[in-house]
């Protein structure tokens, strides 16, 4: 079970580790993602924007930092000046001002060649004499290695590929991300933000662009104009001054029908005549082609449909993000932050929530109303305090438990951890298939249901930007990173740093046993360090007796089995009990219910293969006072006979 909370100062390598940034003033961790596999190791990778860097002495032309992943470990603290290739690489922005690394994301597999691509906006860049049409960069993955550096302005299709805004000040790049697979041909697509765009003539309304991924190649440069519904789409604001594209996210499957869906914000919005409540819209993928354009206001239910902001100020969709299947029901959720934020003088930051949203195979309407979530449809987390702006930033975080079920993490920056003033703090809230309240206050998180995470200094603003990492440690659990533009590392004023925290499971049980026979051994593994409890607690064949004459695990009726069931018998500790096992390719299926601590595997297999997936299964605690009590594990196996 992990603690309720945690410091950032307390990272030393084997917990996670912090990257600094280089020099003052660069606000690196600005934005910061998993960026997949880009180097086809098999480890996750991560990248980290540094707007304001300057690159070969061209001022805020930006920065960012590809992290190779390893499993190798890492020291306490790592200096992105060391990138070598080898370790992952630098991207240095073209131009004086471009503020490349404002927006970074993994682009998922674009090119379909198997390797993870990368994504970086550049909002202020000006391609072909346009003043701040903005530009965004796709680099592709490769196995056969990077050089230290990579400059944006090498990018020549066989590499990568260049994106640029259409007209001046439409800040293409604002945010960019993965969009998943939205037209279903097997091939990830993009999804990039555009808040100058003046749709049909309504200034600042906004655009979003979804570029489809191809295995067929892709010129240096991409020109949006050319989107016609077979290439991709733009998705156009139509409320003047509403910014959509500010933030912009794939969001899985969630309306169930095998094809991945997208999300897309105007935070500046005005629903129901509410000034700056936000609205967020989510467009359902189609295997069914899309028009050249997409009018938002034909979001019929059907197709998708659009989420209002409650109060005037919410700035709903502020940030939204996918929330993997947070509850368990195998369908897709989604994360809106609404930080709250007046952004006028004088007034400070209110103190924000986050809305989670359940995806469902059973339809939505039109619109939905925040204020309806109830626990059953989705549920709200409130910020906890006057001025922490919680929701600025949020994101799935994948499973940092290992319970099997997807957890998130949302950022509250201006929070005041330790009595440090807008050091800001994060919150873990880990996935459950045992159901939501309609309201959830981290203030309860308690290491069972999630736990905090404290920025160190006082106006770091931790927690700024916060993302899933994916595995970047290898050891088979997700690790999640936090971005504090304003920390200060080795005196350097603003250079920033961003903070690995890798993921990590409760003490474990481990049944195992001979390699042939009925024996089995537990083991028991804190922190994956195994320490003998039980040594080969020798079964009799009358330990495997049933009614109607003996049946032995090594003498069934077939020589098939077509199922089994490990079963808790005295459940002491309810849901925080947990049975998981490993049926590798076995083509055995496992499934728990926590209710009734039963875990069931199923699938006409060998003998030997029940006997090697049964050995796999492990039992969890994650109460936070467990009950010591012995545990009884009642093993049925089913011959079908």
């Amino acid at each position: 079970m992990a603690n309720k909370s945690f410091n950032l100062s307390e990272l030393n390598g084997s917990n996670g580790f912090v990257i600094n940034g280089i020099d003052a003033g660069d606000f690196s961790g600005r934005q910061i993602s998993s960026a997949g596999d880009v180097n086809g190791d098999g480890i996750d990778d991560l990248i980290i924007g540094a707007p304001y860097a300057d690159p070969n002495g061209k001022s805020k032309a930006g920065e960012s930092y590809v992290v190779f992943g390893s499993s190798s470990g890492f020291s306490e603290s790592f200096d992105p000046s060391t990138l070598n290739g080898s370790n992952g690489f630098l991207i240095n922005g073209i131009e004086a001002n471009d503020f490349s690394g404002f927006s970074v994301s993994a682009a998922g597999d674009i090119n379909g060649d198997g390797i993870d691509d990368l994504i970086v906006g550049a909002l202020f860049a000006d391609p072909n004499g346009k003043s701040i049409a903005g530009t965004s960069y796709v680099i592709f993955g490769s196995s056969s290695g990077f050089s230290a550096s990579l400059d944006l302005s090498t990018l020549n299709g066989s590499n990568g590929f260049t994106i640029n805004g259409i007209d001046p000040g439409d800040k293409l790049g604002i945010f960019v991300s993965n969009a998943g697979d939205v037209n279903n041909d097997g091939i990830d697509d993009l999804v990039i933000g555009a808040t100058g765009v003046d749709p049909n003539g309504n200034s600042g309304a906004g655009a979003s662009y979804v570029v489809f991924g191809s295995s067929s190649g892709f010129s240096a440069s991409l020109d949006l104009s050319t989107l016609n519904g077979s290439n991709g789409f733009v998705i156009q604001g139509f409320e003047a001054g509403g910014l959509l594209g500010y933030s912009v996210s794939a969001v899985g499957d969630v309306n169930g029908d095998g094809i991945d869906d997208l999300i897309v914000s105007a935070p500046w919005s005005a629903p129901n005549g509410n000034s700056k409540a936000g609205a967020v819209y989510v467009v359902f993928g189609s295997n069914s082609g899309f028009s050249a354009s997409l009018d938002l206001s034909t979001l019929n239910g059907s197709n998708g449909f659009v989420i209002n902001g409650i109060n005037q100020g919410d700035y709903s969709g502020r940030s939204v993000s996918s929330a993997g299947d947070i509850n368990g029901d195998g369908i897709d959720d989604l994360i809106i932050g609404a930080p709250q934020i007046p952004f006028a003088t004088g007034i400070p930051a209110s103190t924000g929530a986050s809305y989670v949203v359940f995806g469902s195979n059973s339809g939505f309407s039109a619109s939905l109303d925040l204020s309806t979530l109830n626990g059953s449809n989705g549920f709200v987390i409130q910020g906890i305090a006057p001025g922490d702006s919680l929701g600025l930033f949020v994101s799935s975080a994948g499973d940092v438990n290992g319970d099997s079920i997807d957890d998130l993490i949302i950022g509250s920056p201006f929070a005041d951890p330790n009595g440090n003033t807008d050091a800001g703090q994060s919150y873990v809230v880990f996935g459950s298939s045992n159901g939501f309240n309609a309201s959830l206050d981290p203030s309860t998180l308690d290491g069972s249901n999630g736990f905090a995470i404290n920025g160190i200094d006082a106006k770091d603003n931790s927690g700024r930007s916060v993302s899933g990492a994916g595995d970047v440690n290898g050891d088979g659990i997700d690790d999640i990173i936090i971005g504090a533009r304003y920390a200060d590392p080795d005196g350097k004023g603003e250079a920033g740093e961003s903070y690995v925290l890798f993921g990590n499971i409760a003490p474990e049980l481990d049944l195992n046993g001979q390699v042939t026979g009925i024996n089995f051994a537990a083991t028991f593994t804190p922190k994956k360090g195994a320490v003998s409890v039980v040594d080969k607690v020798a079964l009799t064949v009358a330990d495997f007796a049933l009614p109607g004459g003996v049946k032995t695990a090594l003498n069934p009726n077939t020589a098939t089995l077509k199922g089994a069931t490990v079963k808790i018998t005295n459940l002491l500790d309810g849901t925080n009990e947990l049975l998981r096992a490993t049926p590798g390719t076995t083509g055995i299926t496992a499934t728990y219910d926590a209710a009734l601590g039963v875990l069931t595997l199923a699938g006409t297999a060998t003998l030997a293969q029940y006997q090697q997936v049964l050995r796999s299964v492990v039992y969890n605690n994650r109460a936070t006072n467990p009950n010591t009590t012995a545990r009884t594990l009642e093993f049925v196996l089913n011959d079908g006979q």
